[in-house]
């Protein structure tokens, strides 16, 4: 399922007294979530996506507007293959095509789920020598075992003192729905899971740690929320982008990026006979790695785009396709038990839901956080009495 995300500079003429020239003021961002079409289909191609999204960009720009800075995904097949089609003798990896409805020259990015990727990334360790067993993560001659977070889970996260207090056993023994569940995967590769394995493990353990460290950082840079939380949390990773020079910017492209880079030469340098087969299964999945890629190079290159179009800070909170979730999970719950809703149904429901417009909330147990910051308008003016 795709999200089209517009952000709009929204600029405020003022005169000025006397002589003074007039000046634009930035008010900074709006953001506008509203379904723009769906389609009912039992699987879809790349070439089909193709027509409907610039069709629906067509729409966005020239009918209602509206300048489209990026289109977010999560990494089905046809997904990864409408990018490419926007190769056009592009070197390396596509994350970008030119907007061709813009008159500004303007590109459009593609931007990979970045929850997204934190849960695939999970589930590609999770399989690393358990559960599965389908991959054999390995770097620097020391194993990315997700035992390593097993051991931890069992030895010292039980009982009153426990050194990850939010471990439980939902995180080790992953279910269907815990698979979809972010929070599960944010919590497992955090920063307090590799600070434990670091003091209990040591250096048994410094692969596991550092990957989970990068993911940690990684996820932090791409889910800042609020002006406040970085204070609140003392965790400067979640604070809003500010400046093009940003520090997390260049970890982005440099630091992170470089550290699978080094992970791959790494594996295709291992001593021994392997084959492409084994090699593979030593590393992350190729769609898990290709849309980091993609996410960080789009992610970046937007954040530079609109600070320097006056925006005075930016949230990638955004970036992602929560809202989407969000409204599939109102739709999902406003059918009580029904929970395979025909067409009919469902379009029912959306008409339901554009009714009852910001009242309607996200449920409690979806597979993303709830966004509960709305702004109600509260009266307390008292009713007025019926006349006797």
């Amino acid at each position: 399922m795709w999200k089209l995300w517009e952000k709009t500079l929204q600029t405020k003429r003022m005169s000025g007294e006397g002589n003074a020239s007039p000046k634009e003021i930035p008010l900074g961002t709006t953001e506008k979530e509203q379904p723009l079409a769906h389609f009912a289909t039992t699987g879809i191609t790349a070439d089909q996506l193709f027509t409907i999204l610039w069709e629906a960009v067509e729409i966005l720009e020239l009918d209602a507007g509206l300048k489209v800075l990026f289109i977010t995904s999560d990494g089905a097949s046809p997904n990864r293959r409408f990018i490419r089609l926007h190769a056009n003798n592009q070197n390396g990896i596509v994350y970008r095509s030119l907007n061709r409805y813009a008159d500004d020259g303007r590109h459009i990015y593609f931007i990979s789920d970045a929850p997204h990727l934190l849960k695939t990334a999970r589930n590609c360790m999770s399989n690393s020598f358990s559960h599965k067993k389908s991959r054999n993560l390995w770097k620097n001659n020391k194993n990315i075992s997700w035992m390593h977070i097993v051991n931890l889970f069992k030895d010292h996260c039980s009982g009153g003192l426990r050194l990850c207090p939010k471990l439980t056993k939902n995180h080790i023994d992953i279910s269907s729905f815990g698979c979809m569940k972010v929070s599960l995967a944010a919590q497992v590769l955090s920063s307090t899971v590799a600070n434990a394995l670091e003091l209990v493990y040591g250096p048994d353990t410094s692969e596991t740690v550092c990957f989970i460290r990068h993911m940690n950082k990684f996820f932090d840079c791409l889910n800042t929320r609020s002006l406040y939380e970085a204070r609140n949390t003392r965790n400067n990773n979640v604070a809003p982008y500010t400046s093009e020079d940003d520090e997390r910017l260049q970890y982005l492209l440099n630091d992170f990026l470089q550290y699978f880079s080094e992970w791959k030469a790494n594996v295709n340098n291992r001593a021994g006979q392997y084959s492409k087969s084994e090699l593979s299964k030593m590393q992350l999945s190729y769609q898990t790695l290709q849309g980091l890629e993609i996410t960080v190079k789009s992610v970046v290159e937007c954040v530079k785009f609109m600070l320097n179009k006056g925006a005075p800070y930016v949230l990638t909170d955004h970036f992602n396709q929560d809202p989407i979730e969000q409204y599939f999970g109102i739709v999902r719950t406003s059918g009580g038990c029904n929970t395979n809703p025909t067409l009919e149904q469902f379009n029912h429901s959306m008409v339901n839901i554009r009714v009852a417009g910001s009242q309607a909330l996200a449920p409690f147990r979806g597979n993303t956080r709830r966004n509960i910051q709305r702004d109600f308008a509260l009266e307390n003016e008292p009713l007025a009495k019926k006349k006797r």
